[in-house]
Parts: structure tokens; sequence; C-alpha cells
């Protein structure tokens, strides 16, 4: 390997001891073989750290940087990238594995177009299908961000080798649940070149003690609407018309509402009013995913009309008394 390898490899580990032997194995056993690995432990609970500094002391293409508290996902992100010499980026979740040939394949496409990013398809294992990410090099960065805001575009960071230059200008958010969507968006803008291929190199499995499903509804509820926050501060402060990316953005803020009201104990209707108001406007298009009794308590709450979530706040505690 060359003192400057060409490709960093970022791996934030937190308790996935089950899962970490199998996705360090299909990095080492890549064909493109000129890269770091950069192994951020995040204080780890389990046997997480033993494992990364076993595979440090025999190979020296792998780096540990154990965190001195527990900091979450993105800030491992953004502590392994602030390490990386690379040329590209390519993130990788430490529950999961990569092809033997994702990182050749990726690498070869990426600098043969002179691309910003290259993205890829992806298994989802617990689902057992294939997800598609192709972004059309063709679109301009409004179409494509229109496009990930309404799901037909992967918002992962794990299917996307990028330019560590255009990583240099991404603002990582604090939060660790649904950072991706936010720093997507970012990727998009930023890339001037976005290329392609339709292979799923990466298997995205399912672990039940990730911070993604092991957590609460109010810290998902106002995580949510924070990300919504952030994406919607950068693109009115990149774009002067925001109305070009409705209805799909009206519909993401929206969710990010509905989180908030649906939970009494993180509910402010301020929130309603201050991020893009104009979203109320698209409470019952045709497009909006939410079933109607939703939309109608979404839009009562835009009106400050608040009996039918006490009514819904009743039922939820009875159906809680019954339960137990």
């Amino acid at each position: 390997m060359n003192n400057t390898p060409k490709i960093s490899i970022i791996v934030p580990v937190y308790n996935v001891e089950s899962y970490l032997l199998r996705c360090l194995e299909s990095i080492t056993n890549q064909t493109f073989t000129d890269f770091e690995c950069i192994l951020v432990d995040d204080c780890s609970p389990d046997n997480c750290p033993a494992i990364c500094d076993e595979y440090a002391s025999k190979d020296q293409r792998f780096l540990v940087i154990h965190n001195h508290y527990n900091q979450g996902s993105s800030i491992s992100r953004q502590t392994g990238l602030m390490q990386a010499v690379g040329d590209y980026i390519l993130f990788i979740d430490s529950d999961d594995w990569i092809e033997n040939n994702m990182v050749e394949e990726m690498y070869r496409k990426i600098t043969d177009d002179n691309s910003d990013m290259i993205c890829c398809d992806f298994y989802e294992e617990f689902s057992n299908t294939i997800k598609k990410n192709n972004p059309s090099p063709e679109a301009d960065t409004i179409t494509l961000i229109k496009q990930l805001l309404a799901f037909k575009i992967s918002q992962s960071l794990f299917s996307r080798m990028v330019k560590k230059s255009i990583y240099a200008k991404i603002t990582f958010p604090e939060a660790s649940f649904l950072e991706d969507f936010y720093i997507a968006i970012q990727l998009l803008f930023y890339s001037d070149r976005i290329n392609y291929i339709d292979i799923p190199f990466y298997h995205y499995c399912f672990n039940p003690t990730s911070l993604t499903y092991d957590d609460t509804y109010t810290r998902r509820a106002i995580e949510y609407y924070n990300s919504a926050v952030a994406v919607t501060h950068f693109l009115r402060n990149k774009y002067i018309d925001m109305s070009v990316f409705d209805p799909e953005l009206s519909i993401r803020i929206n969710k990010a509402k509905l989180a908030i009201i649906l939970d009494k104990r993180v509910r402010d209707f301020r929130k309603l009013i201050e991020l893009y108001p104009q979203s109320n406007q698209f409470i019952f298009i045709k497009k909006s995913p939410f079933p109607i009794y939703h939309k109608v308590l979404l839009f009562l709450a835009t009106k400050n009309i608040l009996f039918p979530l006490k009514l819904l706040d009743l039922y939820y505690v009875i159906r809680k008394k019954f339960k137990n």
C-alpha cells in the first residue's frame, strides 16, 4: 500500500460484536487493496474495541480511533473523516458487509468518468430485496433533490463513494437518526457529476440492537423534526424560490410535523408555524402518503384546534392500561 491510499473506508463501530467480524472480513478481502480502513469505536460496551484493535495489529491498512465517550454515528463518521487521507470516501456500517469487488468497481467507475460521486444498488437482506439507488447523470440538481425527498433515491451514505473534497463542504448533524438524509441533500447539491452502477454491491442487514431500531418514539420524533429543519434551512440558503421542491419537500416536512404533534411529550404548535408554513397547503393532496385521520389531525393542529388531539391522548392512555 502507498503511504497515501486512494480510498478511505470509514466504519463507525458500536455494539455490533455479532456482526463486526463479517464486516471487517468483507473489507479485508477486497480485490482493490490500496485503501485505508478507519474504525471509529464509539465506546462500544461489548468486545468490539478488542476486535478492532486485533485487526489493526495484523493489517497496517486498519486504523482504530477510540472515542472517549459515546457520540453517535454521525459524529463518529466525522471523526473518521477528519483522519482520512484518501482521495475518495466510502462509509460502511459495521453491521453490514460488502461484495469483494465493490471498492474496485466503484473506484474504476468514479475515476474513469471523473465523477464527484458514484452510487450503487444494495441488498436489503431482511426483506430479501434489491434497493435501487439510481440518480440520473442527466438530471439537474433540483430534480435529484426532489427524487431524494420522494424516496426515489436512497439517502443512505453506504451506497456512495464520494470525493473527499466534496465531503469537506458538508456539515454533519449531531443527531444520529436520519443524519444520512441531511448529508445526502448536501452531497447532491455540491456534486457536479454523479454516476451510477446498477449492481448491488452492498448488503444492508437488519440489526435490532442498532440505534435505527432501538430508540424511543419521542427521540425519533425530535430528531426527525430537527432533520427537516436542517434540510429546509440549507435549501433556503441555496435557493431563492423554495417552491421548486414542492410537493416533495412539503410532504417530508409534514411528516416531521405530524411526528411532533402525535407525541404530547414534545408537542409544540409553534413548530407547525415556524417550519416552512407553505407545507400546510399540501396536507390533503393526493400524493400525501398519510391516512386521512392523520391529515385531519395535522390540519386541525395548524389551526390550533386541540380537542381531537386530546381525545387521541386519552385513547392511548386507556389502551396502555388495558394492555397492562
